[in-house]
């Protein structure tokens, strides 16, 4: 990615402009909420912010191909291994959420079908679209630009503050709302882990994990309730995933780098260890390379490249020379 067509500033208000509209919308969008035929946990009009967010700053800011860099709709083989993993974690979480109510709990939820009021298929469409509305804003939009500037670690733990702080449920008790933070920012942690080395192909995976655990949180839980207990439950399975998944990735990259002792950027361009090349480094280098050119003697088999040039010149001087000779005559 191209480190220099998105300024120092242009980054810093991005970002700034972004989360504050993204902050601000939901306070205006929940008054239509009750104009719409659907309820929240089927589609909540707060989501969209995010989406809005993007769209106001690409049409504000400069530089609107490196801001959309990571919103590409192509598939590749890395792509179809990232949603498989997408749609694997929520499993994982899920299991492990069960087998700690079981234990502790003697017991957990499940809602079923015939207990709501609208259709499974109406759930799904819903988080399906309200889990693309939200990943396009933090995801595909802001991540990308956080990524100008720092590496995917640092980007991913950035987009986690600001998109647990975003999403934070305040309402309850605040054991409930620490730990429903801790939950965000797992999440968010899981899908930046997901959607490294991508090239820019992120809406699917991010898509894909974000409506699989919402939808299953809603048939699982009653953390929606203020229940500490599953919200606690929830939280710490998440983390727990999130840490040995992100913990598995680095184990891997580094394998690579052991065994092929090549660069981890040659294994991985757009890894977590390492910062993006800078353009004045690249610059650098092909004045190294010039210089030791100039340096480089010219051997006898080769010729300079300006003799041909020179003889040409000396051609076109001489009837120039014989027409000033014939003048006086």
């Amino acid at each position: 990615m191209d480190t220099k067509r998105i300024s120092g500033f242009q980054w810093a208000m991005t970002i700034f402009v972004f989360y504050v509209l993204a902050y601000a919308l939901p306070l205006v969008l929940k008054d239509f909420q009750g104009q719409v035929p659907f309820k929240r946990f089927v589609f909540d009009l707060s989501t969209l912010a995010p989406f809005i967010a993007a769209i106001i700053c690409l049409i504000v800011f400069r530089n609107k191909r490196a801001q959309l860099a990571s919103l590409k709709f192509t598939i590749s083989f890395k792509v179809i291994e990232r949603i498989i993993l997408a749609l694997i974690l929520p499993l994982v979480i899920c299991i492990i959420c069960m087998f700690a109510f079981n234990t502790y709990a003697d017991s957990f939820i499940i809602l079923q079908s015939k207990n709501l009021s609208v259709s499974v298929t109406s759930i799904l469409i819903g988080h399906l679209l309200m889990a693309f509305f939200v990943e396009f804003g933090f995801r595909s939009y802001l991540q990308n630009v956080v990524e100008t500037k720092t590496n995917t670690l640092f980007a991913s733990i950035l987009i986690g503050i600001l998109y647990a702080l975003w999403n934070v449920n305040t309402t309850y008790t605040l054991e409930f709302t620490l730990y429903n933070l801790l939950y965000h920012f797992a999440f968010s942690m899981i899908i930046g882990e997901l959607i490294r080395g991508t090239k820019g192909r992120t809406i699917y995976i991010a898509v894909a994990f974000h409506a699989l655990m919402s939808f299953g949180l809603v048939f699982f839980f009653s953390e929606e309730l203020g229940d500490v207990f599953s919200m606690k439950v929830i939280a710490l399975s998440t983390a727990l995933v999130g840490a040995v998944f992100i913990l598995l990735s680095l184990l891997i990259r580094a394998a690579f780098y052991f065994f092929t002792k090549d660069s981890l950027e040659e294994v991985e361009p757009n890894n977590p260890l390492d910062y993006p090349k800078d353009e004045e480094d690249e610059d650098v280098a092909v004045s190294e390379t010039a210089q030791t050119e100039e340096t480089t003697p010219v051997t006898e088999d080769t010729e300079p490249e300006h003799s041909t040039d020179d003889s040409e010149s000396i051609k076109d001087d001489e009837p120039a020379q014989t027409k000033d000779t014939d003048e006086p005559k």
